[in-house]
């Protein structure tokens, strides 16, 4: 890991606590946050890897956008469960332009192996609400994947 490595580490963690401090104050999470994430992604990569980084970063955000919207409603066309909002969706799809794409697929890797074992933990413990708190779970498997780059 070198050191524009690390500085786009602690960039995205600074772009990720207005999102997750709204998320845990239940709070509205406005688009431009993530908006902001996405661009600051796009622009980090471009710095760092010029056009070609920028173009690899905007395809791996769009590709992440589009297979997760596509399979969350299939999921909630098929089984009427909401597993996860836009949101959700948005703060993933816009982690994603930090990464390349086999981090992006890292990524939701993480964040779907704790998602079901947030899910399994709180089913036994019956909790009141059974659904985990997806934007930390997104935080957390964004800064996994980053750093195991």
């Amino acid at each position: 890991m070198n050191g524009s490595h690390l500085i786009g580490c602690a960039l995205m963690i600074l772009l990720l606590l207005p999102v997750l401090v709204l998320h845990s104050e239940k709070r509205m999470v406005a688009d431009r946050f993530y908006g902001l994430i996405a661009l600051g992604g796009l622009g980090f990569a471009g710095l760092v890897q010029g056009l070609p980084g920028l173009m690899i970063a905007a395809l791996a955000g769009l590709g992440c956008l589009m297979l997760l919207s596509s399979v969350i409603a299939a999921i909630t066309l098929r089984w009427r469960l909401r597993l996860l909002t836009g949101g959700h969706i948005k703060l993933l799809a816009a982690g994603a332009t930090w990464l390349d794409p086999g981090g992006a697929l890292r990524m939701l890797g993480v964040a779907i192996a704790l998602f079901l074992l947030a899910a399994l933990f709180l089913r036994v413990r019956k909790a009141g609400d059974p659904r985990p708190d997806m934007a930390a779970i997104a935080a957390v498997a964004l800064l996994s994947a980053q750093l195991m780059a």
